[in-house]
């Protein structure tokens, strides 16, 4: 599914060569039924201060740990952790998928690249299994009026997320 590659790109740290791509992005989302996330690439795109991007970007994704895109973060104490993260490396490796070695695979913009390679129903029902904690991201990213807000909203919604491309 196109969508979640697209929602992988804009949960990635921001940078230079992601911010030179905003253009590309938008052509996308007006070219499918991903307008919704528009106001995201905005923020990116119109943000005159790189460093301050990138502050946001980590006071939301880092220091506020209810908004983690550690996936497994979200599951206290689970001593099942390691088998979990075992379970996301194998599948990223049968599809090919390196990750970096500074993450964890349970890091979310790598496992929505995942999903972007597999079949649609079978990423539909891999998602859905999380719909919990995005919806829990989506409500506290929307009561810090932040723009990542929309992935989580619809990241939380399979029935949203099956109409898209």
């Amino acid at each position: 599914m196109k969508t979640f590659k697209l929602f992988s790109v804009l949960l990635l740290y921001p940078d230079n060569e992601l911010i030179s791509h905003c253009s590309e992005l938008k052509n996308f989302v007006h070219s499918s039924k991903l307008g919704f996330v528009e106001p995201l690439i905005d923020y990116m795109q119109n943000s005159e201060d790189l460093i301050e991007l990138q502050k946001d970007y980590t006071f939301i994704f880092d220091l506020t740990p209810a908004c983690s895109l550690y996936i497994l973060e979200h599951f206290a104490d689970d001593k099942n952790k390691g088998k979990n993260l075992l379970e996301f490396l194998e599948k990223y490796t049968q599809k090919g998928l390196n990750i970096a070695q500074n993450t964890t695979p349970d890091y979310l913009p790598i496992y929505l690249e995942y999903l972007s390679l597999i079949e649609k129903d079978k990423a539909l029902a891999e998602i859905d299994s999380y719909s919990d904690v995005f919806d829990k991201i989506y409500k506290k990213l929307k009561g810090l009026n932040s723009p990542y807000a929309l992935v989580f909203q619809a990241l939380a919604k399979k029935e949203v997320l099956s109409e898209l491309p």
